[in-house]
């Protein structure tokens, strides 16, 4: 009875094998590479979600607010420069309509300083320059502008130009407008940008300026491209850019119509 108490005694307290520690440290060892890996990829795929909806929101904000500035451009002002990476355009920040037709080149009435016009109120930015009949970005910019000239203010009912002007010829609609310095957007390097101020007579934008940085990790082959208007057709813009983040790639693609009203 003794030997047999012993056995039974000595066969509760027996331990693990090694073959036995070796198979629970190999399944536990599996189990943890399996939970290591899924929470690597949930982590991985929680860091590309949220880059990715920073990318979008990146992008949405700077497109649209290019498009709401396009909108207000003047048409025929909006031109491509700096190897076609930078947009230009002139800002609307009034218009109105004038009462008799302007001296231009077919009526060959001398140069006048003064056009009588209805009242003006400027809504945006402001008033440095007026726009009459211009059909192409060649007669608003450079140093003798056809369809622009400087503008001094509202008095007596007409309006007050910085020198005597003959125009290149009248607006069909005897419309003019008052336009702000020249603005841009470029894409400078892997940035987009946003330039203000920028004399008309100037040919390309001067990318050492001050500027606001819309955007970073930005590229695109052909970041602008440009369908002129006529006077029934609208001025097409089209920007198509590369927003890059965190090795996310996210393509916008966007058109912008800008209402010809002649």
């Amino acid at each position: 009875m003794r030997n047999v108490r012993a056995d039974l005694h000595n066969s509760s307290v027996r331990g693990f094998t090694l073959v036995e520690l070796i198979a629970v440290m190999v399944i536990l060892s599996i189990i943890a590479t399996i939970g290591v890996g899924f929470v690597v990829r949930a982590t991985e795929s929680y860091q590309s979600t949220q880059t990715r909806a920073l990318l979008v929101n990146t992008a949405r904000q700077s497109i649209e607010r290019m498009t709401r500035q396009l909108r207000g451009a003047l048409p025929y002002s909006v031109r491509l420069t700096n190897a076609d990476q930078c947009l230009q355009f002139m800002p609307i920040a009034a218009g109105g309509n004038y009462f008799n037709a302007v001296p231009d080149q077919q009526n060959g009435a001398a140069p006048s300083a003064t056009i009588p016009a209805s009242p003006v109120t400027v809504d945006f930015g402001t008033a440095n320059h007026v726009a009459i009949g211009a059909m192409s970005a060649a007669e608003i910019y450079g140093s003798s502008p056809t369809s622009l000239v400087g503008y001094s203010g509202y008095t007596s009912s007409a309006l007050q130009l910085s020198t005597a002007k003959q125009w290149l010829r009248n607006s069909i609609n005897k419309r003019f407008y008052l336009l702000d310095d020249a603005q841009a957007f470029c894409l400078v390097g892997n940035e987009l940008r946003f330039y203000s101020g920028i004399n008309p007579q100037a040919s390309n934008v001067t990318l050492t300026d001050s500027s606001d940085i819309l955007a970073r990790g930005i590229a695109g082959a052909e970041p602008f491209t440009l369908a002129n208007g006529s006077e029934n057709r609208n001025t097409r813009v089209t920007i198509a850019l590369d927003f890059t983040s965190g090795g996310e790639t996210i393509n916008y693609t966007q058109r912008v119509l800008i209402r010809n009203v002649p």
